[in-house]
C-alpha cells in the first residue's frame, strides 16, 4: 500500500521579502510544486495524496485558488486534506475525489483496507488530541492519522492507545520536515518559504507494513547557510568554493572581528548577481574590543574568553553584547 505524505504548501502565499515580480513566480512554484506531487502519483500508480494542513494561505485563497487546486488535482483518485493554523477558514473544496476535513472524522476505503483518521483545526487554537481517545478503532485493515501542529513524541500520550494502533502518522506544520516517532513523519514544505529554511524540500512516498518512507526532493530551488569569515578569500573565488547556483537562496553569516576586507555591502551586492536572493546576518565583532577584552587579566577577561566557543552558533552575537553592556560598566 502506496501513500503520497505532503503538507505546508501555502498556497498564495503573499513572499513579502521578495520583490513584486519575484514573489509572484515564486507564488507559480508552489502551485508547480502541487502538480508535480499529482504527477508523482499518476507515474506510480499512488491512489493516495494525504496533504497534511496549510495547503493554503487563507488570507490570500480566492475562489479560483480553489477551483485551480480542484483541477490540478482530478487525477488523483483520492486527495485527503485537513486544515492548518493557515487555512482553517477553508470552506468547501469541489471535487469527487477531494475529501476535506472540517473537524474530526474518519473515512473508510474498503476496497484498499484503508481507514484514514484526520483531525483539523476549526480555528486559531491547535486542536486537542485527547479527542482522538474515544474512537473506535477496529479491523486489521491500513490504519492512517493526519494532524497538523508542533508536536513532540510526549504530545501522542495524550490518545496513547489510539496512537499505537496507526500505521502511519501523517503530519504537517515543521517546514523543515524529519521523523518524529517509529511512525510519525513531518514531510517539511514542498518548497523553502524563507531563506532560512535548509536542506532538502519535497514531499514523502509511504509504504505500509512493512512501513518504509522515502523522502523525495522535488524543490525548484534550495537554501544555504555560509558562514564567511575573514580569512576567507575574495568574491572572486566564491562561486568555485561554494558552488553557487543562481536559483538558489543563500543566508550569509559574518563572523571574527571586523575589518575592512570583508565588506557586508559588497559580499550582498556579490550575491545578488550570483544567486536568487541573499540575506546577510553580521555577527562580527569590533576588531579592537576584541582584541582588548582579549588581553584583559580580570573578570572580564575571563568572561569574553569564556564566550570563545565556535561550535556555538549563538556565541558571536553574546560576545558582541557581552562587549557592549561591559564598556557601559568600565
Amino acid at each position: 500500500m502506496k501513500l503520497v505524505h505532503s503538507a505546508d504548501l501555502h498556497l498564495g502565499r503573499a513572499f513579502s521579502n521578495l520583490t513584486g515580480q519575484m514573489a509572484e513566480a515564486r507564488r507559480e512554484e508552489l502551485w508547480l510544486a502541487l502538480e508535480n506531487q499529482v504527477a508523482y502519483c499518476l507515474d506510480r500508480g499512488i491512489s493516495y495524496l494525504l496533504l497534511a494542513g496549510d495547503i493554503f494561505e487563507q488570507d490570500y485563497t480566492s475562489y479560483f485558488d480553489l477551483k485551480r487546486f480542484a483541477s490540478i488535482v482530478s487525477p488523483v483518485d483520492h486527495v485527503i486534506v485537513i486544515k492548518g493554523n493557515h487555512d482553517y477558514k477553508l470552506g468547501n473544496l469541489e471535487g469527487e475525489n477531494i475529501h476535506l476535513i472540517d473537524d474530526l472524522e474518519v473515512l473508510d476505503f474498503p476496497k484498499d483496507h484503508l481507514t484514514i483518521y484526520g483531525l483539523s483545526w476549526t480555528g486559531p487554537l491547535e486542536p486537542d488530541l485527547s479527542r482522538l481517545r474515544d474512537l473506535d478503532v477496529q479491523g486489521d485493515g491500513y490504519k492512517v492519522c493526519l494532524l497538523h501542529g508542533d508536536f513532540q513524541a510526549r504530545d501522542f500520550q495524550k490518545a496513547e492507545d489510539f496512537f499505537k494502533k496507526m500505521d502511519y502518522l501523517a503530519l504537517g506544520h515543521i517546514h523543515k520536515g524529519g521523523q518524529l516517532t517509529d511512525r510519525a513523519y513531518y514531510p517539511g514544505s514542498p518548497e523553502p518559504l524563507d531563506i532560512s529554511e535548509e536542506g532538502d524540500h519535497g514531499f514523502l512516498q509511504v509504504d505500509l507494513r512493512p512501513l518504509r518512507v522515502e523522502k523525495i526532493p522535488a524543490a525548484k530551488r534550495r537554501c544555504h547557510r555560509l558562514v564567511l569569515r575573514d580569512e576567507e578569500t575574495y568574491p572572486s573565488k566564491w562561486i568555485e568554493k561554494y558552488g553557487l547556483k543562481q536559483e538558489d537562496f543563500y543566508e550569509l553569516i559574518l563572523e571574527g572581528p571586523e575589518k575592512l576586507d570583508l565588506n557586508g555591502k559588497l559580499i550582498e551586492s556579490f550575491f545578488h548577481k550570483n544567486a536568487y536572493q541573499v540575506r546577510v546576518v553580521d555577527q562580527r565583532e569590533r576588531q579592537e574590543d576584541a582584541v582588548d577584552f582579549m588581553k584583559r587579566e580580570d573578570i572580564f577577561g575571563d568572561l569574553y574568553r569564556s564566550l570563545l566557543d565556535k561550535e556555538d552558533p549563538s556565541y558571536p552575537r553574546a560576545r558582541e553584547l557581552f562587549i557592549d553592556l561591559t564598556r557601559e560598566v568600565l
